[in-house]
């Protein structure tokens, strides 16, 4: 009887040993779930494959332009997002109160301006009506753009705010239409052309060389980020890290490079040393 209690308690022991090493199993395994948009999921489908052979999972979550991914990250529904560059992301948190923060610089997206009907920058008319996203970040930046092209001048004391009040010239008569992002390929039948965000518009079949004209500089503010809440970015620093490592890996940025011929710029700058461009950008457009 004796015996037969002592063989009953190894065993129990052995139950209770293989239950805490499973447990323990269980902590350890990494995850990240990530929201982002239809425009970057091909390269993030190379970083999922990649992460797997280090030990993380990558569960990818794809939305529409009109889902507030911010939101879902605030509200704990993904740990991250990636849609978005510095500046969009400065404004969000401005306007709805948010606390979240830029945890892994990803690319750069090109603003361009396209057209149904014009071939060329030459062939804008006067009168032409000129479709421009009208958040606050990307306006000021779309009328920068129709400066550089040789379609408005801005004036002089422009420090990267506001709207049509910041156009000192327009030579050309133009109608600038305001309107949602997301919305913009659809408004190209309405308008003789239109500045659209490049992962915008590469969701819509237009590749930036079709464009009449876009930027060709990782410039800090419209650098895309990994954007986290400030509990995720340390209680997954392991598995961000693990990212970042992957997501600036030589395979990733030619991928990036030869997948997306230019419609998307892989940018490998540390988040650090990026959010200290972007200040200086800040303090330069205050000055």
């Amino acid at each position: 009887m004796r015996k037969i209690n002592i063989l009953a308690f190894i065993f129990i022991l052995s139950l209770l040993v293989t239950a805490c090493g499973q447990t323990n199993a269980s902590n350890d395994k990494q995850t990240l779930t990530l929201g982002t948009t239809e425009a970057t999921l091909d390269f993030w489908k190379v970083v999922k494959e990649e992460a797997k052979k280090k030990g993380l999972t990558l569960e990818l979550k794809t939305f529409t332009g009109g889902v507030d991914l911010n939101q879902l990250t605030e509200d704990g529904e993904i740990d991250a997002n990636s849609f978005q560059h510095l500046a969009y992301l400065t404004s969000w948190n401005k306007t709805r109160k948010g606390e979240l923060v830029a945890d892994i610089s990803t690319i750069a997206a090109p603003l361009g301006i396209y057209s149904k009907t014009r071939k060329s920058l030459k062939d804008i008319k006067k009168g032409d009506k000129i479709a421009i996203p009208n958040d606050d970040s990307n306006w000021p930046r779309a009328l920068v753009l129709l400066q550089n092209a040789g379609l408005i001048k801005l004036k002089d004391d422009f420090n990267g705010q506001g709207g049509e009040d910041k156009i000192l010239e327009n030579p050309y008569n133009l109608d600038i239409v305001p309107a949602q992002a997301a919305n913009l390929p659809r408004l190209l039948d309405d308008v003789d052309a239109a500045v659209i965000n490049n992962g915008i518009a590469l969701e819509a079949g237009y590749k930036l060389k079709s464009s009449l004209y876009h930027e060709s500089k990782k410039e800090a503010p419209y650098v895309n980020v990994v954007a986290v809440t400030k509990d995720v970015q340390k209680e997954k620093r392991k598995e961000l890290d693990t990212i970042t490592e992957i997501l600036h890996s030589k395979k990733i940025t030619d991928y990036i490079t030869n997948h997306y011929e230019g419609n998307f710029l892989p940018v490998t700058t540390p988040i650090d040393q990026l959010l200290k461009e972007y200040d200086k950008a800040l303090q330069k457009e205050g000055a």
